[in-house]
């Protein structure tokens, strides 16, 4: 009879290993199928949670042979309430992003209306064309197999609240078998690494780096598992994790590689030799898998075709990300860079009102109104983008390491967790513009690794003190929940605004602009429409779009939601 800390343990193993195989295994299904010239269909996001729910059953049986029946009901249940309301909480918010409505959206609908982007590139001059047809989809493909069921394109948000709470379940799962903390403080760990600041700024919209964040939280969690025991059903999970990493976007294969890696040498020079060996193994066929079958589009169709695995290349990445760059940025190295973002208030500069704004620094832990009114809204800023107080949680954690290093004296039994945070900030710095916490998210979870290895010193005041930093990182983290409020008034004034257009019963002009996804919300509204220019003079602007209409006659006055009426009142109340 195994133990109630590791059946719960595998309890929650089954259910995030579960919700994150659904969304693993409807990219793989999605893939292969276009593969075979066949497009995106209804029952794709379905068969994905059956396989996932059927992996899931014969782990119960391996891991708890004696009551797995009982423990594959209680995590299906669990998996399938969860991927509900992920979906109902994605329907409920309109994605009001740059990017999103740009071209992660216009992914979705355009596999939706049957484009299969392992046959066909979409014509050059469509909008956002190049990184439709040369971008990876690992995160796209799943949400497009979401709204094919759904038929309600916000609902390819449900991803991201899907993530959240797979990362939730195996950073709990990891830390039960761990056995070193209570209950209580093993949930507030477990939600300090799932609910990061990037996933959580992100939630409310298609970008794809808070998932990519997600996804390496999951990897790190795996391979601190396989360090434990190297069964088939983490190998699996593993494997699940790296073919979908891969297929991201192009920095995210090297995080990958890295990542990958990193847990091979920590294996290796931990003698672990059965686990580097299955591991390599795994790595290796996922791999091959990732880049030369799912991942044929994009990489493979890059290179036979443009003769770049990264086409359109490397300098039109950076031309991008130079973009969003200060002008004071583009003479410095990475680490200038970074150290200037590390200590700077939380601020997302308006690069489209001063190329070249100042960028005071300040001390740890202070706080002013730059940080408060930045940390709350719904995008990740540019500089301090981790939140107001992450400079200071990162050098208490890294004081709070050195301290328990020096009073353990005992290098052997922490040279795996130096090897984990070299293996991270090798990660980060890898890429040129780490300061953006956008680009390099993972750097959340080095204070957090560091803290957890703190914890072998217990000494009183040492163990307060450490216990306030895990609750100052929980105060970081809630700054991202003031943006809910916002875009949920933002879509309540979306929803008010396409009830009126619907109610005008005549063809409104449109000019999207290069936010060519807003039609979905006209088609789901059954409202009608011809694409026109418009002048700027003329034209009304779509709530947070820049998609251009002109109404054929005045806008009728509706009775409108109470979400909508209280957020009327604060809004004047902000700006009378």
């Amino acid at each position: 009879m195994q133990s109630k800390t590791l059946r719960k343990s595998y309890l929650w193993f089954l259910t995030g290993s579960g919700l994150l195989n659904a969304i693993v295994f409807t990219f793989i299904i999605l893939s292969l199928s276009f593969i075979s010239g066949h497009h995106l269909a209804a029952w794709h996001f379905p068969l994905g949670v059956l396989i996932a729910l059927g992996l899931n059953y014969y782990a119960a049986r391996h891991f708890l042979p004696g009551e797995f029946m009982n423990a594959f009901r209680i995590s299906s249940l669990i998996i399938l309430a969860i991927l509900c309301i992920s979906i109902l909480a994605g329907a409920l918010f309109y994605d009001i992003s740059f990017d999103g409505q740009m071209y992660h959206l216009e992914s979705a609908l355009q596999m939706k209306a049957g484009w299969n982007p392992f046959k066909k590139e979409i014509a050059p001059d469509y909008n956002q064309a190049i990184w439709l047809n040369h971008y990876g989809k690992g995160v796209e493909a799943p949400q497009a197999a979401i709204y094919a069921l759904t038929n309600k394109i916000e609902t390819t948000k449900a991803t991201n609240f899907i993530l959240i709470a797979a990362s939730f379940c195996l950073s709990l799962s990891l830390l039960i078998r761990l056995n070193r903390f209570s209950n209580r403080k093993n949930g507030l760990i477990a939600v300090l690494f799932a609910f990061n600041p990037v996933s959580m700024y992100l939630l409310l919209c298609t970008y794809v780096d808070g998932q990519l964040c997600s996804f390496l939280l999951c990897f790190i969690v795996v391979g601190w598992l396989l360090f434990l025991d190297p069964n088939r059903y983490f190998l699996v999970l593993f494997a699940s994790i790296l073919i979908i990493v891969i297929n991201i976007k192009f920095t995210s294969i090297v995080f990958a590689a890295i990542f990958t890696i990193g847990m091979l040498f920590i294996f290796l020079i931990t003698k672990q030799k059965k686990t580097f060996q299955r591991t390599f193994i795994v790595a290796a066929v996922a791999t091959i898998f990732a880049v030369g079958i799912v991942g044929y589009f994009p990489y493979i169709i890059n290179l036979t075709r443009y003769h770049d695995v990264f086409y359109p290349g490397m300098k039109m990445l950076q031309s991008e990300a130079a973009k969003q760059t200060p002008d004071r940025f583009l003479s410095m190295n990475r680490f200038n860079k970074f150290f200037i973002s590390f200590f700077a208030h939380t601020d997302n500069l308006h690069l489209y009102l001063n190329k070249n704004p100042e960028i005071p620094l300040k001390i740890p832990f202070t706080i002013n109104k730059t940080d408060i009114l930045n940390a709350s809204k719904p995008y990740v800023v540019y500089m301090g983008g981790f939140g107001p107080f992450f400079s200071g949680i990162f050098l208490s954690a890294i004081a709070l390491f050195a301290l328990a290093v020096y009073r353990l004296k005992n290098w052997k039994s922490i040279f795996p967790v130096i090897l984990i945070i070299g293996t991270i900030l090798t990660s980060v710095f890898i890429v040129s513009e780490a300061w953006y916490a956008r680009y390099a998210p993972q750097l959340w979870f080095v204070p957090l690794i560091l803290l957890l290895a703190s914890e072998t010193d217990a000494r009183k005041n040492i163990t307060r003190f450490r216990n306030a930093i895990y609750l100052i990182a929980l105060l970081n983290i809630s700054f991202t929940l003031a943006s809910f409020p916002y875009v949920l008034y933002k879509s309540a004034q979306i929803n008010y605004e396409l009830a009126q257009l619907k109610a005008l019963n005549q063809i409104i002009p449109v000019q999207f602009t290069y936010y060519t996804s807003n039609r979905a919300k006209l088609l789901e509204y059954g409202i009608p429409y011809k694409e026109d220019s418009i002048p700027d003079n003329q034209a009304l602007y779509m709530v947070g779009s820049a998609t251009k209409y002109l109404p054929p006659s005045p806008m009728p006055d509706l009775p409108k939601s109470w979400i909508l009426r209280i957020g009327d009142r604060i809004a004047k109340r902000v700006h009378p």
